[in-house]
């Protein structure tokens, strides 16, 4: 247990590590105006440098991607779906699946080919939801922003669209508009805080950062793909 001895104890050694002679009762607060968050991929500044850099480290993570623009986008989510065998599919439900057509295209090719289409329904409850998103090959999902240093998409979890959409099937296929990806984590910080300081009531329960398929390097640094997630990543970049 740690009693106030060993607390002052354990502070001077602290502060001799630091150079310092005795535990300090006041210290300067640090100047983050000089951290590094500003300079690092500061040779990447322009659009077009941003969506190259996002492509080379999403060929990193084995991570497919396509660039479509957004009257394209309903086929190339169909190529998609048929180029990963189909099956079971969970959507979210998000205007965005309106506004792309998506919802009467799946209608249209329900039990064709083995496709079958299934929406997360808040209203249904969790376990109903969580089971389909677990039974699912491909989840499908519309990421808030993106990052170009770590080929990440930040998913939020909303009543149309739950973490597990993209967490759960055994391929997930998010749909990027170019406009959402930034340079770093920093970036998206900066535009969540801008989007939420004065509206913090409307922001979502979770934020998940999405870094690839599921993978793992525990054992010996040996990767293996697909332990706690999905094992296929495919993003389709939207020229918005």
């Amino acid at each position: 247990m740690l009693n106030e001895q060993h607390k002052q104890a354990f502070l001077h050694n602290v502060s001799l590590a630091l150079g310092r002679n005795e535990v300090p009762k006041s210290v300067e607060p640090y100047d983050f105006t000089k951290g590094p968050q500003h300079h690092v991929m500061s040779e990447v500044q322009t659009d077009d440098e941003i969506l190259a850099r996002f492509k080379v480290e999403c060929d990193k993570l084995a991570i497919q991607y396509t660039e479509v623009d957004p009257s394209g986008l309903k086929d190339a989510v169909i190529k998609v779906l048929e180029d990963y065998g189909g099956g079971k599919v969970i959507c979210p439900d998000v205007p965005q699946m309106e506004k792309y057509g998506l919802n009467e295209a799946f209608a249209e090719l329900e039990g064709k080919d083995g496709l079958h289409f299934v929406k997360w329904e808040p209203a249904r409850g969790r376990e109903y939801n969580i089971d389909n998103a677990q039974d699912a090959n491909i989840g499908i999902t519309f990421p808030w922003m993106a990052i170009a240093e770590t080929a990440t998409v930040l998913q939020e979890s909303v009543a149309g669209s739950g973490r597990s959409v993209g967490l759960l099937p055994i391929t997930h296929v998010a749909i990027v508009h170019r406009s959402t990806i930034k340079r770093r984590m920093g970036d998206t910080m900066v535009a969540l805080r801008k989007q939420f300081q004065d509206d913090p009531a409307n922001f979502p329960s979770a934020v998940v950062h999405i870094s690839g398929p599921s993978s793992t390097a525990d054992i010996e640094l040996v990767r293996v793909v697909g332990v706690h997630g999905p094992v296929n990543v495919t993003y389709i970049i939207v020229n918005d």
